[in-house]
């Protein structure tokens, strides 16, 4: 028979007898994969991961994209009355902490505000990592920060200088954006209303400014102009585009107040 037809007949034996029954196989469970992650990725020191922990580079696996130690849901260097943070990473963690319900945000967030073409993001991990980045709302003159907090996971997306207003306190007053070198008297006449000079103050601070308006150039408080923003086709020694505001100590603000290329922000009742 030679060698190679004794192999042959002792590998046939050998099937007949798993075939048969006469030998057991033991099949072992494939290993699962490891548990993979993705991760905010540009960070230089710190990283987020899908599960909202914010951990240091060197605690960041390689083979799975998870953070191995660090701290969940982390909002310590975030402001929660309006949700900006000084950290992209800590914002993502934070933003993705149940109580801020990112899971139901992203399904009807627009990838692009007011552009229904551009989609929802869907993922709350991809929502929080893009509402987290910096925007134009978050800074002055384009090239300059509102605040050292403007990472920001609020629909406002901008940080806020001073405390919100009082409850209540502009109830019956509807906020008027005037129209150019006109006084709130006027502006309020306009609607049949009456200017509140005592409500005045309430609005003169660049947070309610920004809110009406863009103050693309910035903003500055400046006792005797505001609460007030200048036209953006005024000539350049006037400042376009710049809000001002007067400040809290400079004294009871004037409805018969106006300048020259300003847009006044004026309550009435």
């Amino acid at each position: 028979m030679g060698l190679y037809g004794a192999l042959v007949v002792a590998l046939m034996a050998s099937l007949s007898s798993i075939v048969l029954g006469e030998r057991r196989l033991f099949i072992r469970d494939l290993p699962e994969p490891k548990t993979r992650c993705r991760n905010t990725v540009q960070g230089l020191n710190m990283v987020t991961d899908d599960h909202g922990v914010v951990c240091k580079r060197s605690d960041l696996s390689y083979s799975t994209g998870c953070c191995t130690s660090g701290n969940q849901h982390d909002c310590a260097l975030c402001d929660m009355r309006d949700r900006c943070c000084s950290e992209y990473e800590s914002c993502v963690s934070c933003c993705l902490a149940p109580q801020h319900n990112a899971v139901s945000i992203a399904k009807q967030a627009l990838r692009s505000p007011r552009h229904k073409d551009s989609g929802f993001w869907g993922d709350p991990f991809e929502y929080c990592k893009g509402i987290c980045r910096t925007h134009s709302r978050s800074t002055a003159h384009e090239n300059a920060y509102i605040s050292s907090r403007h990472h920001c996971f609020s629909q406002l997306g901008r940080p806020m200088l001073s405390d919100p207003l009082p409850a209540g306190v502009m109830d019956g007053v509807e906020v008027v954006t005037g129209q150019r070198n006109a006084n709130c008297d006027d502006v309020c006449a306009a609607k049949q209303k009456k200017c509140s000079a005592d409500h005045l103050r309430w609005l003169s601070s660049c947070d309610r400014l920004r809110e009406q308006f863009g103050c693309e150039a910035g903003c500055e408080v400046v006792a005797g102009l505001g609460p007030s923003y200048v036209d953006g086709n005024a000539p350049k020694p006037a400042r376009p585009a710049m809000c001002f505001a007067q400040p809290a100590e400079g004294g009871k603000l004037s409805c018969s107040a106006r300048e020259e290329q300003h847009l006044m922000l004026c309550p009435c009742k």
